[in-house]
């Protein structure tokens, strides 16, 4: 971001990852988590403040850009519920999120670029709905190998197909879209 009227203090741009992956321009919303990413050593215009990365909003929009926008994660937690969407840009071919807590449970979530997820419900008590995403018109979906049907709903303004399933405590279950 350049020429005039660039904000001088990075928090001013750390909102823009998440504009994009709302609207599910995930190469652009990576541009941006790297361009904030990137400043975090770099002298706050406060000078109290120290550096951009010593600012609480750096790091706190980063890691929900990562969970929310990169995983797609949208927990549920009074229903035992989680939905995911892989928004994972150009060239990044997986991630992987560790020690997810949604309600009472603590989850693993990989994807496998775009149209392949794989949930396991590492710790806890309750069976967990997961709704897995995947942008596009999808005939059927594939849960541990198995082909289901998809349904698909409109999300500001993108089509995704999904399949709801449920995930016991201790299991894995890998969705991917045919």
């Amino acid at each position: 971001m350049d020429g005039d009227g660039k904000p001088s203090n990075v928090e001013a741009i750390t909102c823009l990852p998440d504009t994009f992956f709302a609207y599910n321009r995930n190469d652009t919303a990576w541009k941006w988590m790297q361009y904030v990413y990137d400043r975090r050593d770099d002298e706050h215009p406060v000078a109290e403040q120290g550096t951009n990365g010593d600012y609480p909003e750096v790091s706190y929009t980063l890691v929900s850009q990562t969970v929310e926008g990169l995983m797609g994660v949208q927990p549920d937690a009074p229903d035992h519920a989680l939905a995911t969407a892989a928004r994972l840009p150009s060239g990044m071919s997986w991630l992987q999120v560790k020690d997810l807590r949604v309600g009472r449970n603590t989850f693993t979530l990989r994807h496998d670029g775009t149209t392949k997820s794989t949930l396991t419900n590492a710790a806890g008590p309750d069976t967990c709905t997961w709704e897995a995403r995947f942008a596009g018109s999808h005939r059927s979906i594939k849960v541990n190998g198995l082909s289901h049907r998809a349904r698909t709903k409109q999300v500001n303004g993108t089509t995704y197909s999904y399949v709801t399933v449920p995930v016991a405590p201790g299991a894995s279950v890998t969705a991917e879209a045919a």
